[in-house]
């Protein structure tokens, strides 16, 4: 059967994808430690001071940001999830890989309502479920970036359903979303500005002929409403999103090119996510999941870069080579949205630079492909459905050999920095340790321990007085206060893990020079044996010789 054959069991091939796409989250969720950033949203839960801006209701502190261009949503839907169960990658990770699934489906949705056709609908699909840069970002979420994914296109569903039946409910519903989007995270504004542009520029006729003033109030009243926390954080700290988030530059154009190029084959995050090792090992007694992925390794070799640039280098060439065919407005459409926002982050500093900034553009660079090539396929009948059949083979199959690959080396050599399983035995040795206070040397682990610690416990970061390498007279007076606290527990990442270079080094240097030396407590390894923390406290040289 044909791709055209497709076409008779509507929803098989969504499903089927759907399916993948679950399945293979699955796969990768217990492999690679809680990270810090992915569990950011869940700070002001345990720490208000941690929320950037919150409302206060009586005694109730309801947070609003949690930094100044991401909002509370998560935090908010996170909050029953953590208070009735057990905190785990689990709870952490399905409801985000849930909204990626969905997502999948509406893009499904969105490109049957605009027209697309079914073969069309079926190539973008497949390709989304099967992207391991959208699966990985989305799966551990760190960006963050499901919500918005899933905010976006269903606003994007809202909008056809208005468009063929003027209902100003799915319009109000679509500007709601879209709204509570750039509350989530004020960079939905990428995609929404790139497709106001592109509407502007390519259905302008059909935007004047539609939009009625009425419409515009609605749209604009519930876009205001959705994004309403944020509004108020602007308004009491005035423009502080833009202000501090907001600044044009041309530098690092280079390494934003190489993100986007590494985002779009699946390469950006080997050694980001997981650990590049080469005394990598496979797990004694491992089960038939987990040998499953080191076999097909074994089999196939190490793929560590899909085609998709090749998919997307041949949807150009058909798009070029089809210019006065009816695909040329939608493609139109598609590439001026695209590049409107990669604009915007290649032209921001500090934007830009990687995959969880690149993959805001997704599900576009898909759906443009699955119209450009389907529209080709059809030029040449049966041959061509057979070219594009064994085309999107030999595609998928490198989309799902790349993600084996982070697979199976999340198995034999764990997670990179911030990623390592480590986290979850530190959480455990904390939780038998008596301290008034534990400081944090490194950057990496806080919010870990705030989501996995099940009593309380007072952490703070004992590295914010030595970031700088010529610590005020303040920042030494509040470490010799630390270090003759008695009780207090430190923890840092053994040398050769630390997320920020000679931090170790630096707090030694100013908590040590009073007379005080560490005392190593015990040292947390990673599920492979390999040393990750130190939990050490300071006493005094004095006090140790006298007990000598």
């Amino acid at each position: 059967m044909g791709i055209s054959g497709l076409r008779r069991i509507p929803g098989l091939i969504p499903a089927a994808s759907i399916i993948f796409f679950l399945l293979a989250g699955i796969a990768l969720i217990p492999w690679p430690g809680l990270q810090n950033d992915e569990l950011f949203f869940a700070g002001p839960l345990f720490d208000r001071n941690a929320a950037f801006y919150y409302s206060q209701l009586g005694t109730l502190h309801i947070p609003l940001m949690v930094i100044s261009y991401t909002g509370a949503l998560k935090t908010w839907l996170y909050a029953g999830l953590l208070a009735t169960l057990e905190p785990s990658p689990w709870v952490i990770r399905i409801p985000a890989l849930l909204a990626g699934a969905a997502t999948i489906w509406l893009t499904w949705i969105w490109m049957n309502r605009m027209g697309a056709g079914a073969k069309a609908a079926t190539i973008a699909t497949l390709l989304l479920a099967t992207d391991t840069s959208y699966l990985l970002t989305t799966t551990f979420d760190w960006g963050p970036v499901a919500l918005q994914h899933l905010l976006l296109m269903s606003g994007l569903v809202c909008i056809q359903i208005w468009i063929a039946r003027r209902s100003r409910v799915a319009l109000a519903v679509a500007f709601l979303l879209w709204g509570l989007g750039l509350w989530d995270k004020a960079l939905m504004l990428w995609p929404l500005t790139g497709l106001a542009i592109a509407c502007c520029i390519v259905y302008w006729r059909e935007m004047i002929s539609r939009i009625r003033l009425a419409d515009a109030a609605i749209a604009l009243a519930c876009f205001a409403i959705g994004a309403m926390p944020l509004i108020w954080f602007n308004i009491a700290r005035p423009g502080e999103t833009a202000s501090r988030n907001l600044a044009l530059s041309t530098a690092q154009g280079h390494q934003k090119i190489k993100a986007l190029r590494e985002s779009v084959d699946g390469s950006e995050m080997f050694g980001f996510i997981v650990k590049d090792d080469n005394a990598s090992r496979s797990p004694s007694g491992a089960g038939f999941f987990t040998r499953l992925p080191l076999a097909i390794k074994s089999h196939f070799g190490t793929h560590r870069r899909n085609l998709m640039p090749v998919v997307l280098v041949v949807a150009v060439l058909c798009f070029a080579a089809l210019w006065r065919s009816p695909i040329r407005r939608p493609l139109l459409f598609l590439g001026i949205t695209m590049a409107v926002a990669w604009a915007e982050m290649f032209f921001n500093k500090g934007t830009g630079v990687f995959v969880h900034h690149v993959v805001l553009l997704w599900p576009f660079p898909f759906v443009f492909a699955g119209i450009a090539l389907a529209s080709a396929a059809q030029q040449f009948a049966a041959t061509g459905e057979i070219l594009l059949a064994a085309f999107m083979v030999v595609v998928l199959a490198a989309n799902v050999l790349t993600t084996n690959e982070y697979l199976a080396e999340f198995i034999t050599n764990g997670g990179a920095g911030g990623w390592t399983d480590a986290i979850y035995r530190l959480a455990a040795t904390v939780d038998t340790i008596s301290a008034p206070w534990i400081g944090l040397v490194d950057w990496g682990c806080l919010n870990g321990l705030r989501v996995l610690h099940q009593r309380d416990v007072s952490f703070f970061v004992a590295s914010d007085f030595v970031v700088s390498h010529t610590p005020t007279a303040a920042d030494l007076e509040a470490v010799a206060h630390m270090a003759g606290t008695p009780g207090i527990v430190f923890i840092q990442h053994v040398a050769d893990k630390q997320i920020f270079p000679g931090v170790n080094d630096r707090f030694r240097a100013v908590a040590l020079q009073d007379g005080f030396e560490e005392q190593v407590r015990q040292v947390i390894p990673d599920r492979n044996g390999h040393p990750v923390f130190e939990l050490f406290s300071l006493r005094s040289k004095a006090r140790a010789l006298g007990s000598q």
